[in-house]
């Protein structure tokens, strides 16, 4: 027994020390082909989320009937199937096509939480792809505003329910000690969304092909429905449902061992504070090892109680009003909302607006080479998760992204281009290397156990409500302020990075949520 747990009750210890033991074992766990297969499938769904965040800002002009049009437009193949060539749209319009994807986003990701628990994330997964499917078809085959004003709102809501349980879903598939490096997975999936869009707009933005690149997410959702039949349920969520066989078997899949070692870690789950849905469950799991002649305690531990009354699922209402989920609640939602209002979708959104003032020929370019960079900085960065810590790179990251914003409006104030650049460039860096990764990832390491799925329904919604506001937000600021804006969003960084340092707890190697919450405040740990 390590010297830590020494200091805990008996019977918190020897759940400990289970939980060490099952976790050790896992230390030797690589990357199976059914694991990554996995990831690959799942991280399908953060890719269409960020390919449709950027899929309008290439074709607007042509969209929107500003550009030139082609007079051999009818003679084409979209053109001979009864496809106008541009919808003519006022700003107001395009505006709200473009931000009703967010209004669809808050929906999707309302629902998704509570219906991933009660009917697992693949069926979720499968209704996800199909809207989407749904909402491209709608996009790439519409001729006036509201066919284009329901398509993106379809493809808001399949992405909002989709950036919900993809983090579930790969957080519950992952190794402990691989949790980090797998989690940021997440994020470089949506930055290569976010890279595809782009690099198919250099291709077919133009008067004759927009509507390709709108339908190239659905073929991107198609892919990752069929893909979900090569893959399993969540082993978490099939042990929640008391179908320890089948978890087994697919944690045997994923990890590559026996059934022997499968069970060694699925009784450290239910010894510790992982989510069990009702007593039977445990029980039967208690006869079914006592049958194969296990010693297993049978002693029910106080964190399995707590985590007994989902057999009726945590709603969003109940997750907001009891006081025992407060501290967590709080945490996330600082979390989730400060990601968006430390700026970064001031430039996802408008850098190249902002870009253009000093480089008006070559703005696209550079943000495409942008995008890049934000790309290989969250994949080479995401091993730094496990290795650093959560904590250590949320608070670098916001304050690098501080002073990056301050030089910022330097640039854009002091009138030098070379400066504006080189400091966007950083500040992306800065964003992939953390504030972008973790949020989304520490959610369900924060919450209690059996919150799990409503806690990442509630983090992202809170997300969704902060990218709204300074999507709408930072034009009229701007407008006002001129480059004194980003002053803002370096003052909110800086006071992110202190609230994570006073706040947050490291969640980096830790077993369970009391595990995580003990050394910061016990109190929070031992709240049943």
């Amino acid at each position: 027994m390590s010297t830590n747990n020494r200091l805990l009750p008996h019977g918190r210890a020897d759940e400990l020390n289970n939980l060490e033991n099952a976790s050790s074992n896992n230390k030797g766990v690589t990357f199976t082909p059914h694991l990554l297969l996995s990831m690959l499938v799942a991280c399908l769904g953060s890719l269409q989320y960020g390919y449709h965040m950027g899929e309008l800002n290439a074709p607007e002009d042509y969209i929107t009937c500003k550009a030139e049009l082609n007079p051999g437009y009818a003679d084409s193949f979209l053109g001979r199937l009864g496809l106008a060539q541009c919808i003519p749209l006022t700003d107001s319009q395009f505006g709200l096509i473009t931000s009703v994807f967010s209004v669809g986003g808050l929906i999707g990701s309302l629902v998704a939480g509570p219906l991933a628990d009660s009917y697992g994330r693949k069926p979720i997964s499968y209704w996800n792809c199909s809207v989407g499917i749904l909402g491209a078809v709608c996009l790439f085959s519409s001729n006036n505003y509201l066919g284009m004003l329901f398509g993106r709102l379809l493809a808001g809501i399949s992405c909002g329910s989709l950036i919900v349980v993809t983090p579930l879903f790969i957080n519950e598939m992952s190794p402990v000690h691989l949790k980090g490096s797998l989690g940021s997975m997440n994020q470089v999936s949506i930055n290569c969304g976010i890279l595809v869009t782009q690099s198919l707009a250099m291709l077919w933005a133009n008067m004759l092909q927009w509507r390709w690149i709108l339908l190239f997410g659905g073929l991107i959702s198609l892919l990752n429905f069929g893909l979900l039949f090569r893959i399993n349920e969540s082993p978490r969520w099939l042990v929640s449902k008391g179908n320890m066989t089948d978890a087994e078997d697919v944690l045997s899949q994923l990890r590559g061992n026996s059934r022997q070692e499968s069970r060694q870690e699925i009784d450290g789950w239910l010894q510790g504070s992982q989510p069990v849905r009702t007593f039977s469950d445990l029980e039967a799991h208690t006869n079914s090892q006592m049958n194969l002649g296990s010693n297993l305690n049978l002693e029910r531990p106080s964190s399995t109680r707590s985590s007994l009354r989902d057999s009726e699922s945590i709603t969003v209402v109940e997750y907001w009003k009891d006081p025992k989920y407060k501290y967590p609640r709080r945490v996330i939602t600082t979390i989730l909302m400060a990601q968006q209002f430390c700026g970064i979708n001031s430039i996802v959104f408008y850098g190249v607006k902002v870009i253009k003032k000093a480089f008006p020929d070559t703005a696209i370019i550079i943000n495409f080479a942008i995008s890049i960079v934000n790309v290989l900085m969250t994949f080479f960065s995401s091993p730094l998760v496990d290795h650093w810590g959560r904590k250590p790179l949320l608070i670098s990251s916001s304050t690098l992204m501080s002073i990056c914003s301050f030089m910022i409006c330097f640039g854009i104030v002091g009138n030098a281009p070379m400066i504006l650049v080189i400091f966007v460039i950083l500040y992306i860096t800065a964003f992939a290397g953390g504030l972008g990764p973790i949020p989304f990832l520490i959610i369900s390491e924060l919450s209690h156990p059996e919150t799990v799925g409503v806690a990442q329904s509630y983090g992202t919604t809170m997300n969704w409500i902060a990218t709204f506001m300074v999507g709408y937000g930072f034009p009229a600021l701007n407008s006002v302020m001129d480059g004194y804006v980003f002053l803002l969003f370096s003052a909110v960084a800086i006071c992110f990075s202190f609230y994570v340092y006073r706040f947050v707890p490291e969640t980096k190697g830790k077993l369970d949520y009391t595990d995580i919450w003990k050394s910061h405040d016990p109190r929070i740990a031992y709240t049943q």
